[in-house]
């Protein structure tokens, strides 16, 4: 019996589909931090003035304000956009979108950009201390995750990636330095801003010059 050429087409589908690359979904935004997951679950900050008092509230993480109002974007959080400010409001306390709003108990904006790059850092080389799931992310922070680094003040998070990268933060990293008002040598001090160890090495000498005249500063090396 002869087969009919049509029948043959099924099977040529089939090879096509088989031969054709795999279409790979695209990236979600994001890292995959979750605080919750990492125990967090109350967010504290000040509103009016810096001697206001401490607040604390119970996170509502299912609001979202990335994925609301009539232009969700995670990176951007509209402020003039009601359906947002109502997410921040549920997600990190009453007051926190509006002009009352002071700082968070975490690290404050002015240092928002090593936050990021303590979250870019997990991601890459750290996925568990995210607590979520880091798989099929494109690796940018979103507003939300960086927010809630600062809300729920995840210190962990960001003195792994001082320790792990930046110099001064570790014992194996310490930053060269000649200041006479220090010890020579290896010293440790606390960072005046992040209230975490510091570690230097001081090249500072006082070498006399001749017993009528003070000894000078030297620093080893120049």
């Amino acid at each position: 019996m002869q087969l009919r050429p049509q029948s043959f087409l099924p099977v040529l589908a089939l090879a096509a589909l088989a031969a054709a690359p795999a279409v790979l979904a695209q990236p979600r935004p994001g890292v995959g931090y979750d605080p919750q997951a990492r125990g967090y679950s109350t967010s504290h900050y000040q509103l009016d003035t810096l001697l206001s008092p401490w607040l604390t509230y119970k996170s509502d993480f299912s609001a979202r304000p990335d994925l609301v109002g009539a232009h969700p974007d995670p990176y951007h959080l509209d402020f003039s956009d009601a359906a947002v400010t109502q997410a921040i409001e549920l997600r990190w306390g009453p007051g926190t979108a509006s002009q009352r709003f002071k700082r968070w108990a975490g690290p404050g904006n002015e240092v928002r950009s090593l936050l990021r790059d303590s979250l870019v850092w997990a991601w890459s080389k750290r996925p568990e201390l995210l607590g979520g799931d880091a798989a099929n992310r494109n690796g940018e922070p979103t507003e939300v995750e960086i927010t809630d680094v600062q809300a729920f003040n995840d210190s962990a998070l960001w003195i792994a990636y001082f320790q792990a990268e930046l110099p001064g933060y570790s014992p194996d990293r310490r930053v060269s330095l000649c200041d006479a008002s220090k010890p020579g040598g290896d010293g440790e001090m606390t960072d005046p801003f992040w209230g975490i160890p510091y570690y230097f090495h001081n090249t500072s000498q006082q070498v006399a010059v001749s017993p009528q005249l003070p000894a000078d500063l030297v620093c080893a090396g120049n």
